[in-house]
């Protein structure tokens, strides 16, 4: 229910480095050898990540259809900030979200929320008003100032809207396809992007899951149109959908993603954009030297200021001291496989645990990485229709809007921020998974 502080400074060095991720993930994703060979081992121990490489490889075969990119990413950070006043704050990132980023929507909504409650009642004598001045520390005509506008809504729609008129072509009206779950439980957040695509741009939405499309999706023979029954043409495909093993509990599922990869329509993301996104490419360029095959020494060092400890795991990865580091103090660390959504990590003795139960092969799998250290804020957390005050942490996600097809760039921007505050001692931070809650950014100095 209350805004979330953050540092002025460190909040705005964040929004600096979203085109920056725009440009790494597109270099990246662009660059599929390197892609392919970054993740030969990880394939072998994890049957998901191996399929999307496989499909892939499989793309690259032959001249990739459609180079025109579209990417909504969100990076996500956790502001490391240990008891003592050791460091200054400053955010270090958690992951790159490059497939199904979600949340916009919810956000938006949210900001909109605490400007309007901070407008209504921080400036009156009562008190609510006193308290919430004490609470942020400041006078009542600094409150909705401090509050950064958050256009989630206004930039996704817009880089929908730009795949759109830079696929259609004017003889034959085209519609954007969202790739969904059966039975979406977030259907709320996709909707409101899909309203803001007709409202502001007049593009119309066809909603679709994997499943539905393998009965009903096909390929034009001498276009690689992609085409629903009746004749329906796709300009571009918005996954909100297909990140985790879940959303493919048959075959007929990946023969939906492998149609949907190889037509014409701009995918967003496509299959290596989502494979740059994955958490063994997150520590592969982590290491020394790397960025640098991708960005330029001053946009790599700025990237590397955000950057936590992450380690490889498995096979050539000479793993065994930071193992046995892990093992020993695993409270300061999080294992993390090569999965999307909340629910997945292990922290404290699970970690150690986990650790010990993998074998070489099976922790190529995996990544290792340093645990951010954020101060607690008191919170109030609203489930149920009740209020809860306790002491909670928050992660802070931007997104950014990319379109390109690797010789121009079309579109490269931030585009909002997310804010999901969760209890102290909770581990997992998703909210669709009931971790958390979202809230929004309020700027100290």
């Amino acid at each position: 229910m209350l805004p979330y502080m953050v540092p002025a400074q460190a909040f705005h060095d964040a929004i600096v480095l979203s085109p920056l991720w725009n440009k790494l993930v597109d270099a990246v994703a662009r660059d599929v050898d390197w892609l392919h060979s970054t993740l030969e081992l990880t394939t072998k121990s994890d049957p998901f990540t191996k399929r999307l490489v496989d499909i892939s490889k499989t793309l690259h075969k032959d001249k990739l259809r459609q180079e025109m990119m579209l990417g909504i990413h969100r990076s996500d950070y956790m502001l490391h900030e240990p008891e003592g006043g050791a460091e200054r704050p400053h955010f270090l990132q958690v992951e790159l979200n490059t497939i199904a980023s979600s949340m916009a929507s919810h956000s938006f909504n949210t900001s909109a929320l605490h400007r309007y409650m901070l407008d209504r009642y921080g400036s009156g004598n009562g008190e609510v008003g006193r308290a919430l001045r004490e609470h942020y520390g400041t006078g009542a005509q600094e409150l909705v100032g401090r509050l950064p506008p958050n256009e989630t809504l206004k930039q996704i729609s817009a880089g929908l809207a730009a795949a759109h008129r830079a696929y259609s072509a004017a003889e034959a009206p085209a519609v954007v396809l969202f790739v969904v779950q059966e039975g979406e439980r977030n259907f709320a957040d996709q909707r409101w992007i899909e309203y803001a695509l007709w409202e502001e741009h007049g593009v119309p939405v066809v909603r679709k899951s994997l499943a539905e499309l393998r009965r009903e999706a096909s390929l034009d023979a001498a276009t690689g149109k992609l085409l629903l029954d009746g004749g329906m043409e796709i300009s571009v495909v918005y996954f909100r959908a297909g990140y985790s093993p879940d959303d493919y509990p048959t075959e007929a599922e990946w023969e939906a993603r492998e149609l949907l990869e190889r037509s014409l329509a701009i995918k967003c993301p496509s299959v290596d954009y989502q494979l740059a996104g994955t958490k063994k490419v997150q520590q592969a360029l982590a290491r020394p030297g790397t960025l640098e095959r991708f960005m330029n020494a001053r946009e790599s060092a700025k990237l590397r200021t955000c950057f936590a400890g992450l380690w490889g795991l498995g096979p050539g990865e000479d793993d065994a001291s930071i193992i046995e580091e892990a093992r020993g103090d695993p409270h300061a660390y999080v294992l993390k496989p090569q999965r999307e959504g909340g629910g997945n990590n292990f922290y404290g003795q699970d970690l150690a645990a986990k650790l010990k139960e993998l074998s070489s092969e099976e922790r190529a799998a995996y990544i290792l990485m340093q645990r951010i250290l954020p101060r607690r804020q008191t919170s109030v957390m609203t489930r149920g229709g009740q209020a809860i005050v306790e002491p909670g942490l928050s992660e802070f996600g931007f997104y950014s809007v990319f379109l390109g097809d690797g010789r121009r760039v079309l579109m490269s921007q931030h585009a909002g921020h997310l804010v999901r505050t969760k209890a102290e001692g909770v581990d997992e931070g998703g909210v669709a998974a009931g971790y958390a809650v979202i809230s929004s950014p309020f700027l100290v100095r």
